[in-house]
């Protein structure tokens, strides 16, 4: 099953993955997650790393976002820590400070409570207490063509990262038809769609769509599931505080972030935080090979998606 943690971390020799045109990533495989080299950011091998990570402590007022990147995490996780400190003011950290797999060991211990940890791993590599406990998750989902353009723009920010310096139509290349470092888009869903069918763990599962479309909705029924009792006001407050305007403002002028040295000249976490972008960078033909492939790849999943 999925959701069953396995005993023995493996770790690979790192190896590159190139697109069409010849620019590469490389990934070193942790069990079968397609990790980038942490190393600089964790201080240890990684096997010792994913280790630490099975070995987490969990609280048992934590809970934990989970998602493939850019399906809005930064933003879902300033609503929730909102939510639960009943309050608008901006945690003064940027959510990598509870981000499961970019800490050294014993960082996450020493974040006081409550944690609104988050993540972008598959469910094997998630720590065996969180399982165990039953912790309550939030699950991000992300129709995969805007996810597309937006990671794109991700990893050549992060090159000093991802060493990534391909075009958005030779990353769409890698999206569709390749690997990506952390997996893709593909590979990510359907793990975490089995994971969701067999988990104890009570879920609230969240479009990126239908929060841009309905925030005020989604941050209420959020309070319901974490059993906040909050104020409609509040709420609304909470929806305003995190437009992405106000968030991206706010993380630019009064926020503390350790990586933010990393990024090209330019470019940042956020981007347009729009719904639809993937029209302004698709051509008739990618979107046409991008409908058969999904159709390939998710022929046994349940889920669907609005392309607005």
């Amino acid at each position: 099953m999925e959701g069953k943690v396995k005993n023995e971390i493996v770790v690979g020799e790192p190896r590159d993955v190139y697109d069409r045109s010849g620019n590469k990533m490389t990934i070193i495989d942790v069990n079968d997650f397609p990790s980038m080299d942490l190393k600089p950011l964790v201080k240890c091998e990684p096997q010792e790393h994913f280790e630490n990570i099975r070995d987490l402590t969990i609280r048992d007022d934590d809970i934990v976002i989970c998602g493939y990147s850019k399906a809005g995490t930064h933003w879902l996780w300033e609503v929730l820590n909102m939510l639960r400190n009943k309050t608008t003011e901006y945690k003064k950290d940027v959510k990598e400070k509870q981000m499961i797999e970019f800490l050294q060991k014993g960082d996450l211990d020493k974040e006081p409570s409550p944690r609104v940890l988050n993540t972008h791993l598959y469910p094997s590599l998630l720590p065996k207490q969180l399982l165990e406990k039953k912790t309550k998750l939030v699950y991000l989902i992300r129709n995969p063509k805007d996810t597309a353009v937006s990671l794109y723009f991700h990893f050549y920010g992060l090159q000093s990262m991802t060493s990534y310096k391909g075009d958005v139509h030779d990353f769409l290349d890698m999206y569709l038809h390749r690997e990506l470092i952390f997996g893709t888009w593909f590979e990510y869903v359907l793990k975490w769609e089995k994971f969701l069918q067999t988990t104890d763990n009570p879920v609230y599962f969240l479009p990126y769509e239908d929060m841009k479309e309905n925030p005020v909705h989604h941050v209420k029924e959020l309070s319901k599931f974490l059993e906040m009792d909050v104020s409609d006001k509040l709420i609304e407050d909470i929806v305003e505080a995190c437009s992405f305007q106000n968030l991206k403002k706010a993380t630019e002028e009064q926020k503390h972030d350790p990586l933010k040295s990393l990024w090209i000249e330019g470019k940042s976490m956020y981007r347009k935080g729009q719904v639809g972008d993937w029209k302004n960078y698709f051509t008739v033909a990618e979107n046409e090979e991008f409908d058969k492939v999904y159709q390939e790849k998710m022929k046994d999943s349940k889920l669907q998606f609005r392309y607005i």
